[in-house]
């Protein structure tokens, strides 16, 4: 270990001597290291790291696929195509008993359904959770083990047992203060009231990993829970499945086994039957499948950066061993062997690595919670266990070794080169065959940051449209709450008074401009809609039926979102349930169906009643930003009930200044109503766009460090150009030479290699670009416009770092430079 100590010091040493070739490398290792870290930190928390139980290689997720199945209730995760070929994951509360009893031998299969928006109370105010329904064996299977009291079994799943309740670590923590006397605690969920058993250990996550799980019941609560859903039904499909493999049991077995059980429930449902058994180490998948190309796309810019990293880190290290060549050849003279001279330079950029990687951990922590909020759209970030684990550890390590070999490996074997006699002779007689691999080192940085770049500029691009979309409402200084008078006991005509209050009280508060309620968040993401209509005047000529989307409403819904009517009139008070039923429609539904016709007057048939139009509207954006204006049918909440709803409050004031306002005037009325989803139709626009928000920032950010890295080797391989050659400047200025020609071909140099550097990265940039076709809106992935502002850029860019050297050089003085050597 001797020899390796010694040149561990030497290195060191040799580091400290060059001030500023250390701080540029080290600090471009750390941000290069650190964003690769920070963004494979998410990475691994999403696609990678299994759920905290025993043995998860055993666990697997269970989908199935079929032909035109008949479904009558669905709700869970779907997926089909034009030939009615459906994928999904959740089944009837019968068929997973008879697939459970049916595959024992194979398989412990347990099963659990979303409880989304429960209003609950325990020891403070009323609010809003989230849970699970789980089946007897649905944490036996699992393997997980309570903190706290017990977890919920077979006993608890009996008719008639009183009502039991599992809560997480993060819950008993938030809500109970982490009372150790929580158990036999009561807490009221949709005012039915359950016993805590258990706590979950910290850092269980759920089977939804990324979600918010507070509390689990057994599955005899769903009368209370999910009334709309019954478990002895064949036609509501709701409870998700998952399994633990047995010992000695394999997944073909297993399959097998499913498939001739799920082929005898469903045979007389859908053609095509079978069951998909997927791995289900790290839970359920859905943001696995979300977030996976993203991430995998963030990953590669970032190995792009490393690159360019590696190529500045390189020219740099062959700049300042042309600078050393004489030590190298005098330490070749004294007998240092190749080996002993490479290992010394792999040695040096080893150091390097290692200290650049060392900040970029610490740039990684700080990172990892900005892209993590980056990527979601929200101020809270991702729900995900983003700790820097031996994984992600062991990442930045191997980048780390990785960069200082791809980095150090040619200074290193040019080192071992170097021939004492000729590096013994004078600097000039080494020639400018020396800088040839700096120069491709060079033209290679900018040959990646044209990709780069021009991906940043696409993504803003996209970014920029997306924002200058007009949604055909406003959406400035609105607040968007909402509430479920249902889980608190109202019915159809008490949940209609108790909005009619609602919309009062808020109407009352200091700052509130208008009120209007909505069944959904525009732009949101939901929807209501379908073929719930016909026409009786206008039946269909091709035999296909009208198709729009729903939306229940409030009679200031137009007026509060600046939704103008073109004609007709909107909803009033007086329209309620015994008056004439009566819908507005906008101007696409009337274009399509009534083109050429006054719509005013016109019928409709829908949920086994007429409905009257009354108005046309301007069309608004529905569930999404990006999809053109489908045909749109509103209801008043009077006439259609709406359950849960949202309230949409237009504000003089910032709106989120107002939520604490608007909590009390609602719970004035009924304390057992809390608010739910508190946001604004800004930060609703913006969580929809938040991966293109997302790309354009982080892609600017590391494109723009990639041309920092390129203009920084410009700059060095100048910089020791002229250093190189002040001695032959010294004699052309001498001779005469114009400051103006020296530095001349300075820029024109620095000039070349730019150009060289975007004539290979542009077609790899057009044929890279349509890999990310689907991420762009409003324009095409080689835009002309885009790759020349890019490659106009760059050039600019080279010639303005080859501006300094360029500059000393035209002021050399032939006096020095003639005793320069």
């Amino acid at each position: 270990m001797n020899p390796v100590w010694h040149d561990l010091r030497y290195g060191i040493r040799t580091l400290r001597r060059y001030p500023g070739f250390t701080t540029i490398a080290v600090v471009s290792l750390a941000i290069g290291i650190g964003a690769g870290t920070a963004i494979f930190s998410i990475a691994n928390a999403i696609l990678l790291r299994s759920l905290p139980v025993p043995n998860p290689h055993e666990l697997r997720v269970l989908q199935w696929s079929g032909v035109n199945p008949k479904i009558r209730s669905f709700t869970g995760s779907q997926d089909g195509d034009a030939a009615r070929h459906v994928t999904a994951d959740s089944l009837p509360y019968p068929v997973f008993r008879s697939l459970r009893d049916q595959c024992a031998a194979q398989a412990d299969i347990f099963g659990h359904a979303t409880l989304y928006n429960i209003t609950v109370r325990a020891r403070r105010e009323a609010f809003t959770a989230e849970g699970l329904m789980v089946t007897d064996n649905f944490f036996s299977g699992l393997g997980v083990r309570p903190l706290l009291g017990r977890l919920l079994g077979a006993d608890d799943d009996r008719p008639g047992t009183a009502p039991a309740a599992v809560i997480s670590y993060q819950w008993w923590e938030k809500q109970f203060d982490l009372d150790p006397g929580v158990l036999g605690q009561s807490i009221v969920l949709n005012g039915n009231s359950f016993a805590v058993v258990g706590v979950l250990p910290l850092g269980f996550p759920g089977v939804n990993v990324g979600g918010q799980t507070d509390f689990y019941v057994p599955m005899s609560a769903q009368p209370q829970l999910m009334p709309s859903w019954p478990a002895t039904s064949a036609d509501h499909w709701w409870v998700r499945l998952m399994a633990r493999l047995k010992p000695g049991a394999n997944d073909s077995q297993f399959q097998a086994a499913l498939n001739v059980a799920f082929v005898r429930e469903m045979e007389a449902t859908m053609s095509l039957p079978q069951v998909l058994v997927q791995d289900g180490r790290a839970g359920l998948s859905f943001n696995r499948n979300f977030y996976r190309s993203p991430l995998l796309l963030l990953l590669g810019v970032v190995g792009v950066v490393i690159l360019v990293t590696c190529a500045n880190l390189a020219g740099l290290s062959l700049a300042r061993g042309a600078a050393r060549q004489h030590e190298f050849a005098v330490r070749a003279a004294i007998g240092a062997g190749r080996w002993r001279l490479v290992r010394q330079s792999l040695t040096e950029s080893l150091l390097l690595a290692l200290i650049g990687g060392g900040l970029g951990i610490l740039v990684a922590l700080w990172g990892k919670a900005v892209i993590s909020r980056l990527l979601s759209g929200s101020p809270e970030g991702l729900h995900y266990d983003l700790s820097l684990d031996l994984t992600v550890l062991g990442f930045a390590l191997a980048v780390t070794l990785v960069t200082a070999l791809l980095a150090g490996l040619l200074p290193a074997l040019r080192a071992a080169r170097v021939g004492p006699l000729a590096g013994l002779k004078d600097r000039a007689s080494l020639g400018k065959t020396r800088l040839r691999s700096g120069k491709v080192l060079v033209a290679a940085q900018i040959g990646l940051s044209v990709l780069l770049l021009t991906g940043a500029g696409l993504y803003m691009r996209t970014l920029v449209n997306l924002l200058r979309i007009n949604p055909g409402f406003a959406t400035d200084k609105l607040l968007l709450f909402q509430l479920n008078p249902r889980a608190a006991g109202y019915r159809d005509v008490q949940t209609a008074g108790f909005y009619e209050k609602v919309q009062y009280s808020l109407g009352t508060i200091p700052g509130v401009r208008a009120v209007a309620l909505t069944q959904f968040k525009l732009l949101g993401g939901m929807m209501s809609g379908g073929s719930f209509f016909t026409l009786p005047d206008h039946p269909a000529g091709t035999g296909l039926a009208p198709h729009a989307y729903r939306l229940t409403v409030g009679e200031t819904f137009f007026t509060t979102m600046h939704i103008p009517l073109l004609i007709g009139r909107g909803f009033s008070p007086t329209d309620t349930d015994s008056a004439r039923k009566v819908v507005v429609v906008n101007e696409t539904f009337a274009r399509k169906y009534m083109p050429n016709e006054n719509p005013i007057g016109q019928r409709m048939k829908a949920d086994g009643a007429d409905w009257q139009i009354v108005g046309v509207c301007r069309d608004a954006k529905y569930r999404d930003i990006r999809e053109p204006v489908p045909p749109t049918v509103y209801f008043s909440f009077r006439q259609h009930a709406a359950g849960s709803a949202f309230f949409a409050v237009r504000t003089e004031l910032p709106p989120l200044a107002l939520a604490t306002a608007a909590r009390k005037a609602v719970a004035a009325i009924d304390p057992n109503v809390p608010l739910a989803q508190i946001t604004t139709q800004e930060q609703v626009r913006d969580q929809r766009i938040a991966q293109e928000r997302m790309f354009a920032v982080l892609c600017s950010a590391l494109a723009l460090l990639a041309v920092l890295l390129s203009c920084i080797g410009v700059y060095g391989l100048m910089a020791f150009t002229v250093a190189r050659h002040t001695h032959d400047i010294g004699i052309r200025i001498a001779l005469g030479a114009k400051p103006g020609q020296v530095a001349g071909e300075i820029l024109r140099e620095a000039l070349l290699l730019a150009v060289a550097g975007v004539a290979v990265g542009a077609p790899v940039t057009l044929a890279s670009a349509r890999i990310i076709r689907s991420n762009l809106y409003g324009i095409e992935p080689n835009d002309p416009v885009t790759l020349a502002v890019t490659a106009i850029l760059l050039m600019a860019v080279a010639v303005a770092a080859a501006w300094i050297p360029a500059h000393r050089a035209s002021h050399v003085d032939p006096l020095v430079a003639l005793r320069y050597e």
